[in-house]
């Protein structure tokens, strides 16, 4: 993991946007992302925790209102940092 800094709150707002978007995405879903935590909004509390590598299927970030809003450049949060 790398040392960015994460510059998207965990409130619950954003919480709301970001269900939006993760819960709809390939790689959430084929990963079954929701049983490990973090279970959403990746972007703001990092790497899942699934025990497995993750395999990525598509990813959503970019599609999603938060990652314009705070200026984010890679995708893949669940997986990547």
């Amino acid at each position: 993991m790398s040392t960015t800094t994460l510059v998207v709150d965990g409130s619950e707002e954003n919480q709301r946007t970001c269900s939006k978007y993760c819960g709809a995405c390939p790689t959430y879903k084929r990963n079954i992302l929701g049983r490990y935590q973090p279970a959403a909004l990746f972007c703001s509390h990092g790497v899942s925790t699934a025990p497995s590598k993750i395999k990525t299927m598509g990813c959503f970030c970019p599609a999603c209102e938060l990652f314009t809003k705070h200026r984010l450049v890679i995708g893949y949060f669940c997986a990547k940092r």
